[in-house]
């Protein structure tokens, strides 16, 4: 059996009853109890190796919600007119297998190209919420297995200029991404966000 996600009710935006206009791309939350310190409540929600729930409500001038869960993230979200997602489903890696288990369970994205992967479909979810108008995928790089993962989105964006979506590469909101940062981390990436594009719609 293949490792699911652990939102997958939500990949496709099920929580969604809003007209988002910027659309958040993360990577993959593993769904096996196996993992150790596994405790995400929702996406981007190993809060004590990531700061996406600091960093994005910095941007719009509101406090830190780090310590929130998926009702306090998904209400933030409506709010600010937001959609979250992830670009894989599942990973083919077998939980019993020790080797493929301690891969998946790192929660290290360049550990997942030694798996075959399933995409998560956004054309669909371009289609299904047509006020999309920013992409905010958290990597600052598409490498050629990234760039697999994404060729469907882009291509949609390339077949439909008149959706007019801009698509943005962001610096990851990892603490592992800390390498090169002077001062407060969390300050450094939201002015690079803004920097790199990100625009605030209302």
């Amino acid at each position: 059996m293949p490792c699911g996600h652990k939102f997958s009710q939500d990949l496709q935006l099920q929580y969604v009853n809003w007209k988002p206009n910027t659309l958040f791309i993360g990577t993959f939350n593993p769904e096996w109890n196996e993992c150790e310190n596994n405790n995400a409540q929702w996406f981007y929600g190993r809060t004590q190796r990531n700061e996406f729930w600091y960093i994005l409500p910095k941007i719009f001038g509101e406090d830190s919600l780090l310590g929130g869960n998926r009702l306090i993230w998904i209400e933030f979200c409506r709010r600010k007119n937001i959609a979250v997602t992830d670009i894989l489903t599942s990973i083919d890696a077998d939980v019993n297998v020790l080797a493929q288990r301690e891969i998946v369970c790192k929660f290290k994205d360049d550990e997942i190209p030694n798996f075959d992967v399933t995409v998560n479909n956004i054309p669909t979810i371009l289609d299904n919420f047509p006020t999309i108008k920013q992409i905010c995928i958290t990597r600052k790089t598409l490498n050629e297995f990234w760039e697999d993962c994404f060729l469907d989105t882009l291509e949609y964006i390339e077949l439909h200029p008149e959706r007019n979506i801009s698509l943005r590469l962001l610096r990851s909101p990892s603490r592992g991404a800390r390498r090169g940062v002077v001062g407060n981390f969390c300050q450094f990436v939201s002015q690079k966000w803004i920097e790199q594009g990100l625009e605030i719609h209302p």
